[in-house]
């Protein structure tokens, strides 16, 4: 009996010390949330844990976990399962799979998704090694180029790229299909000639290939930036600074699309306000964590979202930043 009753006790010491770890500082216990964002060498994922860790340290009633993934598509198709609660997303896929268009063309609409706030610019890095002899795009024709991973956001953006400004996607360039990590490595080694990198600059894989070997990014005119934008709205002209990569001492011209965390519908109002509540009240450590996010503001948040959820709407109506 003895023996039964010690059992007992350390089973109930435990239990409580797990409750106590995922409390709040008033004791209440939190309620844990997933945030997948993409693959752990993107911007997506610093951000993400960024973003965690502001809610966590912060918040009395979230404990939110920063899940890596295949980027956006995968992160649609996760979120309208129901096997996540949030998602950073382009903003290109958002659009596609809440209208039923783009890379998400003959599915369903996917109407159980809600914006909660937009971010920022998430340009084309399209990387070469600079003795590559590779300037343009069309000098990619027959090379082999890392396009994102399978089925992710950024390989449908890369194919719709190359396919607008000539390159068919089967029989122009020799697609892989890499990660970003995968890319990187890919082009430290030689087997790989260009890699196109759709993420929020400075991009740490590319920092990394910058530190090794020297690296160039090749510019898209305007002219061809207007065709792209002409296929697909969500895709916009864009400047990547000088100097925001090792040996790039002058700014590159480029295409991105914008950035968005969306929610599932039936997530409640109280979570998703909190959410925003928190993010928004410690913005200044969210500037701090990634370049990228210094352009994000409270007043630019439900701009060019989709469809707001309701919890977030009231953060912002209560902000007086949301034009009805």
């Amino acid at each position: 009996m003895k023996k039964h009753l010690t059992l007992l006790s350390v089973l109930i010491i435990v239990l409580l010390l797990a409750a106590c770890g995922n409390a709040g500082a008033n004791g209440n216990a939190k309620t844990n949330y997933t945030l997948t964002t993409a693959g752990t060498s993107g911007s997506f994922y610093a951000i993400g844990a960024a973003i965690t860790q502001v809610l966590n340290n912060n918040s009395e009633s979230l404990n939110v976990t920063n899940q890596a993934s295949g980027g956006s598509v995968e992160n649609i198709r996760l979120l309208d399962n129901k096997e996540v609660e949030f998602a950073l997303v382009g903003g290109d896929s958002a659009v596609g799979a809440y209208e039923g268009t783009g890379e998400f063309e003959g599915e369903s609409r996917k109407e159980t998704l809600r914006g909660v706030f937009s971010m920022y610019s998430q340009p084309l890095s399209l990387v070469v090694l600079k003795d590559s002899g590779i300037s343009t795009i069309q000098d990619l024709q027959g090379k082999k180029v890392a396009v994102g991973a399978p089925g992710s956001g950024s390989e449908v953006k890369s194919k719709e790229v190359l396919e607008v400004l000539g390159l068919p996607y089967d029989t122009g360039v020799k697609q892989q299909y890499l990660s970003f990590a995968e890319a990187v490595e890919g082009m430290k080694d030689g087997q790989i000639d260009a890699a196109f990198i759709w993420a929020g600059v400075p991009v740490p894989a590319v920092q990394e290939l910058a530190s090794v070997r020297d690296i160039d990014l090749i510019d898209i005119s305007e002219e061809e930036a207007a065709k792209v934008n002409q296929s697909n709205s969500a895709i916009y002209a864009e400047t990547i600074p000088a100097n925001t990569y090792s040996g790039i001492e002058n700014e590159k011209k480029t295409l991105a699309v914008n950035t968005q965390i969306v929610v599932h519908a039936d997530v409640d109002d109280e979570v998703v306000y909190e959410f925003v509540k928190q993010f928004f009240e410690n913005i200044g450590d969210i500037h701090a964590a990634h370049e990228s996010m210094k352009g994000v503001t409270l007043e630019t948040a439900p701009i060019n979202t989709i469809e707001l959820h309701s919890g977030a709407a009231k953060y912002y109506e209560e902000q007086g930043v949301l034009n009805n």
